[in-house]
């Protein structure tokens, strides 16, 4: 209840300045989403399946507010405040036991102007950005790419976001760096996690587009240093979208063998979208491998698809069913947009998408 309580209080509060302010450029939006689905073969066979009524299957419902103000010419003050919403139960969405978050999806504010953009605050990663164009299910539904492409990391604390436009229409560049991807930065910084990434763009036309990423994130308790280093790209034939991504993340955190070697993994993934007027066809296939010779395989096979009543609602569909030994039980499992579930190894999703 005292979320519930911050939230709503935080809301009147920043509705109330917008009306004050009315001739200023604070936009509210938001997005509900809300459907059922249905997941099956559990990695322990004397659990049965789950049925649920869900929020949040292909895209997190949310609550957000946005801004900018011209300071000079050519100099833009932003700012993104939003709140991630349990639709099916109406508590805040990125809290829990351990972390109390009212305005848990983004928080931050920023300076524009005609070649770079900064801001500071909670933001996503540039990877998980990326991955937003090259899934089909773009992180959402029981085939989104990330249950086997586990190493993407969606958010990031205490963060510095730097970004440029296309230059030409052909280069853009992101980068962001953050004293502790988790949380509040420690006393003398001793157990921080520091982050940092560099993610440069290229694009051309509408046709083509390649992304390449190197993260890394150093466990300054610990000295470790997992890094990722990733590829991928879209070609868009406008009767079909074609995607692909080849990533290659090394875990220092996580040690196999007597000499300690660092977990390292081979991922792939392809996938495609087909646009049939209203309707959309997605599919994609998904494949890890461990570089250890320790034959930790896991493939994922999804297929879905979107209708549009407009270009606000939707309805959406999604199977997925994930390949993976009984040993690789909460590695690989068909979580969604919002809901984790990393037990279960095949899915059935159906649902409703409004946007404000």
């Amino acid at each position: 209840m005292k979320n519930q309580h911050k939230l709503a209080l935080a809301i009147a509060a920043l509705a109330s300045g917008s009306a004050i302010a009315a001739d200023s450029s604070v936009t509210v939006y938001g997005l509900i989403d809300m459907g059922y689905a249905y997941r099956t073969d559990n990695y322990d066979s004397t659990k049965g399946g789950r049925n649920g009524i869900d929020s949040g299957i292909a895209s997190g419902t949310r609550l957000g507010f946005r801004g900018t103000e011209e300071l000079t010419s050519g100099l833009k003050g932003k700012f993104v405040v939003e709140a991630g919403i349990n639709a099916d139960t109406g508590t805040p969405a990125q809290s829990s036991a351990t972390v109390n978050r009212v305005w848990g999806r983004q928080t931050w504010v920023g300076l524009e102007t005609g070649f770079v953009e900064g801001r500071f605050g909670r933001q996503y990663s540039p990877q998980y950005l990326i991955y937003g164009d090259i899934d089909p299910f773009s992180h959402g539904q029981v085939a989104k790419a990330s249950n086997i492409f586990t190493h993407i990391t969606s958010r990031i604390d205490n963060a510095f976001y730097a970004t440029t436009p296309y230059f030409g229409d052909i280069f853009s560049l992101d980068a962001l760096y953050a004293l502790n991807r988790d949380g509040d930065e420690t006393v003398e910084n001793l157990t921080d996690k520091r982050y940092y990434a560099i993610t440069p763009k290229l694009k051309f036309g509408k046709m083509f587009k390649v992304m390449a990423n190197y993260s890394s994130s150093y466990d300054k308790a610990k000295y470790t240093n997992d890094t990722v280093v990733e590829l991928g790209g879209i070609v868009d034939f406008g009767m079909a979208k074609i995607s692909g991504a080849y990533a290659q993340p090394k875990f220092e955190s996580v040690t196999v063998g007597t000499a300690k070697e660092p977990k390292k993994y081979n991922r792939y993934l392809v996938g495609a979208t087909v646009p049939l007027g209203n309707f959309s066809i997605l599919a994609s296939y998904a494949y890890s491998k461990d570089k250890n010779d320790l034959d930790e395989k896991a493939v994922q096979y999804g297929i879905g698809g979107t209708y549009a009543f407009s270009k606000r609602t939707d309805v959406y569909a999604a199977y997925a069913r994930i390949d993976a030994d009984d040993n690789m039980k909460v590695r690989y499992g068909v979580s969604d947009g919002s809901n984790t579930f990393a037990d279960y190894r095949s899915g059935i999703n159906l649902g409703i998408r409004h946007k404000f």
